[in-house]
């Protein structure tokens, strides 16, 4: 009698961890993305070179975090779009990083150099040049997929966006990294 009982209790867990293992890969969560720096050279106060006022770029560093111990993301096109203020209607500059397989509980950086156009620079200097800040939408849109026991499912479409606060350094104020959601 003990014998039979110990094969149908081995019996029972040895079925049951493919089933427990499966179920797990089943919870999906949404990837979570930041902006881990932001640099403008031309709202740095603390340089009075005309070389740095002429740097109309935008230096950034783009966080894409998988949080899935089981399943790995396979992204699209990951569009970035940047704004001055919070109006979204007119874009200063856009970022497309190619898309990219991410693996569990993997962490990436995209970090890029964008060119703005259409950016009023003597009106974000004068702010923070009296101590204000000025603030900068970034719009994050792409689609992924994810990828469970080898298949891949249906590509869902992922949108996030934040505002980013710069001050009189050109940084992201007190160097936060912030949260797209």
């Amino acid at each position: 009698m003990g014998k039979k009982v110990c094969i149908c209790i081995l019996l029972l867990l040895i079925l049951t961890a493919p089933i427990v293992i499966f179920s797990l890969t089943l919870v999906t969560h949404k990837p979570k993305f930041y902006i881990e720096d932001l640099y403008i050279p031309a709202l740095n106060n603390s340089t009075q070179s005309n070389a740095t006022r002429l740097n109309t770029f935008i230096f950034f560093d783009l966080k894409l975090q998988n949080v899935m111990p089981f399943n790995g993301l396979r992204y699209g096109d990951v569009n970035l779009t940047f704004f001055y203020g919070s109006n979204r209607s007119l874009p200063i500059a856009g970022y497309t990083v190619l898309g990219f397989y991410q693996g569990h509980k993997k962490t990436a950086h995209k970090r890029a150099v964008v060119r703005t156009r259409g950016l009023p620079w003597e009106d974000a200097f004068g702010k923070v040049s009296g101590g204000s800040t000025v603030a900068f939408g970034v719009d994050l849109a792409t689609t992924v997929k994810l990828r469970r026991c080898g298949f891949y499912t249906k590509r869902k479409a992922v949108v996030a966006a934040a505002d980013v606060h710069v001050g009189a350094s050109g940084e992201e104020l007190h160097n936060k990294i912030v949260k797209l959601h």
